[in-house]
């Protein structure tokens, strides 16, 4: 293993939902509570007369809201109707207090292919209205009561936590170096680089020297660097190896970044604690080039592991998260143009400076505080937060976001969209056995397995529930009703299409009545699928807005319909 010098360094969701009152996180490897809170002037449920009046028809339904199945992203705080406007025409919609909180403070939003087109969102006690000049088409109205909305019964951060800063960084060079002494011409250097791969052992890290792995750093950006920048650049295939040249008679050293960048991509491992959010990068200053010949240099990006705690730069980290994103995007089918992204990790990214890991719209954070929690080793969190940037840039996500756990009873959105990330993780790994390590030495955790199909609260409100049913669409290993075998690309087609231009909130049925129909010529992959999401309370979906359910509807708030239909 070779020894660096110290110039060998390394160098939630906050998503406004259009106006929406509150910041929300999409995607994250915590957990937390789903006790119902219940709001200062005592009621948990509050109901709604919900007047449409569309092309000089008039019609009014009662719905009501809860609070009862946890925070803003529970079950029942946004109630959903659904309209279809013919031709283009002037709709109202009316919100009136019917029961519940008083003074209640009902909100309006109104969207078509899950884009807010309008919205209401005043302060006037027990009432609500908005108009609008709509085009035909099929629109959604989300109804929800704002004291609901604004509160979270969610389990929050340590706030005891303290942030790591002694971690030295270094930028990226990033221009073609103007003060090296090329007279001489240039010679070829060889090699091959690696990272430590640091595995699970159960819920845990494994640090012991015969469990730790050196792995290929591929496709990544590689470059002498000579005087004030780079004197040659390449990639490394994928078995780590590269060729490049270097010049004779004058002192250079070979770097590889964090970084996997061509015409096709641009993924990059940055540190968000830095302004500039420089590149994390490995040098091999203690082997300089400054001779001419052929010249071989390997090195081997190490985990900083001592015997009990990290006592030296945890330089493999960015390589293991690059290779992570790897995987990710080879198991995107066919030829995709993959918008550029950075993830943000760094050894003070705690519960304090960035929640959890997340994606954030743009940009995924990932924690690294050692002791605490540190996701780079924790493959299944990183192709999560990677899932959500797909859904956000090739398909469609409607979720609002929010801490959940396994058992909770969330808003439709919600479940899908963190059930596809724990599905897509365990798809890309091959591996069921979703595991987010944290704690002293990295030796506590928790871990889901996507084969269980015995799901807390199962339902189409549930994240355990969403996949275990896109797993058992993927894998090879069916077990009770499961006998699905079809790969990720069926899944794929009704991401990037269908679901990607529903006029639904994305969910379980909208998923689903893509799925059977893009599958039509397969009765018994459609039947097998029924079979499946009966396993997990959810009746045989027919449409995408859910018309079928009978059977799941938790609480005592009636849920169902799912949308009220106008």
């Amino acid at each position: 293993m070779d020894v660096f010098s110290n110039q060998y360094t390394m160098t939630s969701l906050y998503k406004f939902v259009f106006s929406l009152p509150i910041l929300t996180i999409i995607g994250c490897s915590g957990s937390g509570s789903s006790t119902p809170t219940v709001t200062s002037n005592g009621a948990v449920e509050t109901c709604f007369d919900v007047e449409v009046t569309n092309a000089g028809s008039r019609q009014t339904q009662n719905i009501c809201t809860t609070v009862e199945n946890g925070g803003y992203n529970g079950l029942g705080v946004a109630r959903f109707i659904k309209f279809s406007v013919n031709s283009a025409a002037t709709v109202s919609v009316k919100a009136t207090r019917t029961s519940g909180l008083n003074p209640a403070d009902p909100d309006i939003y109104l969207f078509q292919n899950g884009t807010v087109v309008n919205f209401a969102e005043s302060t006037t006690d027990n009432t609500e209205s908005l108009t609008a000049n709509l085009g035909a088409g099929d629109y959604v109205v989300e109804i929800n009561e704002y004291a609901y909305w604004n509160s979270s019964s969610k389990q929050m951060v340590d706030s005891t936590l303290t942030q790591k800063t002694s971690e030295p960084v270094i930028a990226q060079a990033t221009a073609p170096s103007t003060n090296c002494n090329t007279s001489m011409g240039p010679s070829t250097v060889t090699g091959r680089v690696t990272f430590d791969r640091v595995p699970h052992f159960g819920d845990a890290l494994d640090y012991r020297d015969t469990s730790i792995t050196q792995e290929p750093i591929q496709q990544a950006v590689i470059e002498v660097i000579c005087g004030d920048g780079y004197y040659s650049t390449g990639f490394t295939d994928d078995d780590g190896n590269y060729t490049l040249q270097y010049p004779n008679g004058t002192t250079s050293f070979v770097r590889v970044n964090a970084q996997m960048l061509n015409a096709s991509w641009n993924f990059s491992v940055v540190d968000n604690t830095i302004s500039s959010q420089p590149i994390y990068v490995m040098d091999d200053t203690n082997n300089p080039l400054t001779g001419s010949g052929v010249a071989t240099r390997d090195f081997n990006a190490d985990s900083g592991w001592g015997t009990t705690s990290y006592t030296g730069p945890r330089v493999a980290a960015p390589f293991a998260i690059l290779d992570s994103v790897r995987k990710a995007k080879d198991a995107i089918p066919g030829a995709v143009v993959f918008p550029s992204l950075k993830i943000n990790w760094s050894p003070s990214n705690t519960s304090l400076s960035i929640t959890t890991s997340h994606y954030n719209g743009s940009e995924i954070f990932l924690l690294g505080a050692a002791d605490s929690d540190t996701d780079e080793y924790d493959e299944h969190v990183i192709i999560h937060e990677w899932g959500h940037y797909f859904e956000d840039k090739f398909s469609r996500s409607d979720s609002i976001g929010g801490r959940h756990s396994g058992g909770d009873i969330l808003d439709m959105r919600v479940a899908f969209g963190e059930g596809f990330g724990n599905a897509f993780s365990s798809i890309v790994l091959n591996n069921p056995n979703y595991i987010d390590t944290s704690g002293s030495q990295q030796a506590f955790g928790f871990s889901i397995n996507m084969e269980d199909n015995n799901c807390t609260n199962a339902g189409w409100y549930n994240e355990c529930s969403v996949q275990s049913t896109l797993y058992d669409i993927y894998d090879a290993s069916n077990e009770g009703v499961d006998s699905l075998n079809l790969g990720f690309e069926p899944i794929y087609d009704v991401l990037v299409g269908p679901q990607k231009n529903t006029p639904a909130f994305t969910s379980i049925f909208s998923f689903t009545k893509a799925f059977k129909d893009l599958n039509t010529t397969s009765v018994s992959d459609a039947n097998a699928l029924d079979s499946i999401l009966n396993i997990q309370n959810i009746d045989s979906i027919t449409d995408i807005y859910g018309s079928s359910q009978m059977t799941a509807n938790p609480g005592a708030t009636d849920q169902l319909p799912v949308y009220g239909a106008y």
